[in-house]
C-alpha cells in the first residue's frame, strides 16, 4: 500500500529578547520553499527535507510537500510570515487526502501572536485533520517542548547531534515509526518530563563525555531493548525564550499509553537535572582569553587556534555586530588573523564603494545595540569584495546556499574582518574561503558560533578558546528580562 504523508518544514529559533524582527526576508535569504519547489531546492542538502524525501522513496510513500522555511535565529516571527507558511501546511491539512503528517519543526518558534508557536501549529493542525491520522515531529535539540506540542503530536524525534550533522537520520527515524503507525503495527503516544531548570545536559553538546552523551546512549539501549519505546528525544532547551515551559525536557515516544513511559522520562530527567551544573567549556572574558591566545600561539602544533565569539553568536540570536572581542584582538596586535563576521551593511556598502585595494576609515559594528560592544572607528585596507554567496561544504549546512548579502573584507592592522550585510553562525569555512581567506593558514581565526562551528573547524584547529564577550547570547541568563517564565527556575532563583 503506497501512503500519502503530508509533509512541510517552518523552523525558527526564537530570540524573544532581540530587538530584530523576523521577516519573510530573512526566510528568503536562507531557505523559502513552496510545493513543487521544495524537492529540487533541497536536492542535495543535508536539510531535513531531503531526509523526508529519502525516507519516501524507501517507504514508497507519496509526499504533500507544503512549505520549507528556515531563517537566522533572530525576534519573533511576522505574523505574514506564520500566516504564508502555516497557513501552507494548514490549508492542505485542511484538504484531506493523506494517511499521516511529517513535519520537520524546531521547537523554539516564537511569533508576534505565539509564544508555543509550534503547540499553536500542532493544536491547529489536528483541528483540521482525522483524528486516527499520526502526525510525527522532528525537533532542534534545543527545542523548548511544552505539553501542548506533545499534546497533539504523536512522534517526536529530535536531533542527537550537537553541533547537529544528523538532520536526515532524525527525519528517516521520525518516518520509519509513522509508516508503523500508518500500517496499524502500533499506536505512538508522547509524553514530556520537565524540572524547574532553564539550562542543562550541558548544553545538549555532543563532542565531549557529558550528561547529553550519557541520556543518548541509555536512551538507544531502551530503544533496542524495549519494543513499546518507540524513541527518547532529549532536548537540551533554547535559553533566551520568553516561555513558560522553557528549558530541558525529556520526551518518550511509546507504543500506547503506559505508566512506564512517564517513569523513563522522569527517571532520564531526574539525572538531567542532578547533573545540572555540568558545563565542559571553559569560558574566557575578552582579555583572559586573548592572554590564552598568546600562550597558545606559543606552542607547538599546526593550525589556526579558533575563537569562539560566544555570546554573539547570531545562530542564538545575538545581533553578530559586538565589538568587543574584535577591540580586543586589535589592540593584541595579533597577526595574521582573521575575524568573521560583523554584521554591518553600512560599512559594508562603505568598503565596497571604495573597491578592493581601497585604504578607507569606517564606523564598524555595535549600531543594533551598543551595550553589547560600542562601534569603532577603524583605518584599514579593501582586500576583498563579495556578493558574500556560497553553497555550504561543511557537515552542518551541506548543499545549502548560504547568503551573507554585499561582503567585504576589510584589513586593520594584522586582523583581516569579514564585514557581512546579513546575519550569519560562522559555522562553515566557505565563510572564509568563498572571500578569498584560507582559516588553515591563519594562527588566529575568530567565529561568531557558540559551538556549531566545531564540525568544521575543529577538524584544522590547534586549539579552541571560548570567550563569552557579555553579548546578547551570554551564558549568564539572569541579565534576560523574562516576564513569562516560571519561576523559581534553576540557574537564575535556584542553586
Amino acid at each position: 500500500m503506497t501512503f500519502r504523508v503530508l509533509t512541510g518544514m517552518f523552523a525558527h529559533e526564537t530570540n524573544a529578547f532581540s530587538k530584530l524582527p523576523t521577516e519573510i526576508d530573512n526566510f528568503r535569504d536562507y531557505v523559502l520553499l513552496f510545493d513543487d519547489e521544495v524537492a529540487p531546492g533541497v536536492a542535495g542538502s543535508v536539510i531535513e527535507p531531503q531526509g523526508v524525501i529519502d525516507a519516501a522513496t524507501e517507504l514508497d510513500w507519496e509526499l504533500l510537500q507544503t512549505v520549507a522555511a528556515w531563517a537566522v535565529p533572530s525576534g519573533p516571527v511576522a505574523r505574514d510570515v506564520w500566516n504564508l507558511c502555516a497557513g501552507a501546511i494548514l490549508d492542505a491539512a485542511a484538504g484531506g487526502g493523506f494517511d499521516g503528517v511529517l513535519l520537520p519543526l524546531h521547537g523554539a518558534m516564537a511569533t508576534v501572536d505565539f509564544d508555543d508557536a509550534e503547540g499553536e501549529l500542532l493544536e491547529q493542525l489536528r483541528n483540521r485533520i482525522d483524528a486516527d491520522i499520526p502526525v510525527a515531529i522532528t525537533l532542534d535539540l534545543h527545542a523548548n517542548v511544552t505539553d501542548r506540542m506533545a499534546r497533539y503530536a504523536d512522534i517526536i524525534c529530535a536531533y542527537r547531534t550537537y553541533p547537529h550533522i544528523d538532520q536526515i537520520d532524525t527525519a528517516k527515524r521520525a518516518a520509519k515509526i509513522l509508516d508503523r503507525a500508518m500500517r496499524g503495527e502500533v499506536r505512538p503516544k508522547t509524553v514530556v518530563a520537565r524540572r524547574p531548570a532553564l539550562e542543562g545536559l550541558d548544553d545538549g553538546r555532543t563532542t565531549t563525555e557529558n550528561p547529553m552523551t550519557e541520556l543518548l546512549r541509555r536512551a538507544q539501549k531502551l530503544e533496542a531493548t524495549d519494543a513499546g519505546v518507540l524513541t527518547i528525544s532529549i532536548h537540551a532547551g533554547f535559553t533566551p525564550a520568553d516561555l513558560y515551559e522553557a528549558g530541558p525536557t525529556v520526551s518518550v515516544t511509546g507504543d500506547g499509553a503506559d505508566e512506564r513511559f512517564n517513569a523513563i522520562a522522569e527517571e532520564f530527567m531526574d539525572y538531567a537535572w542532578k547533573t545540572r551544573h555540568f558545563d565542559s567549556n571553559t569560558y574566557y572574558g575578552v582579555a583572559e582569553g586573548l592572554a590564552e591566545v598568546n600562550r597558545l600561539l606559543d606552542e607547538a602544533g599546526n593550525g589556526p587556534i579558533v575563537v569562539s565569539d560566544f555570546s554573539d553568536n547570531p545562530g542564538a540570536g545575538a545581533y553578530s555586530d559586538s565589538t568587543f572581542l574584535l577591540q580586543g584582538m586589535i589592540d593584541a596586535d595579533l597577526e595574521n588573523a582573521a575575524f568573521a563576521t560583523i554584521c554591518d551593511g553600512e560599512a559594508a556598502a562603505e568598503l565596497i564603494a571604495a573597491g578592493e585595494g581601497a585604504t578607507v576609515e569606517v564606523t564598524l559594528g555595535g549600531k543594533v545595540d551598543p551595550t553589547y560592544g560600542p562601534p569603532l572607528t577603524l583605518t584599514g585596507e579593501v582586500i576583498r569584495v563579495t556578493d558574500g554567496s556560497y553553497v555550504a561544504l561543511g557537515p552542518r549546512w551541506r548543499g545549502v546556499t548560504q547568503n551573507l548579502g554585499p561582503t567585504a573584507v576589510f584589513r586593520v592592522n594584522g586582523v583581516d574582518i569579514v564585514v557581512a550585510t546579513h546575519r550569519m553562525q560562522v559555522t562553515e569555512l566557505e565563510t572564509y574561503t568563498h572571500a578569498g581567506i584560507e582559516p588553515r593558514d591563519k594562527a588566529v581565526v575568530a567565529v561568531k558560533s557558540m559551538h556549531h562551528f566545531r564540525a568544521a573547524y575543529a577538524p584544522i584547529a590547534k586549539a579552541i578558546v571560548v570567550i563569552d564577550a557579555g553579548a546578547l547570547a551570554t551564558k549568564d541568563c539572569s541579565k534576560l528580562p523574562f516576564t513569562r517564565l516560571r519561576r523559581p527556575i534553576f540557574p537564575i532563583d535556584l542553586d
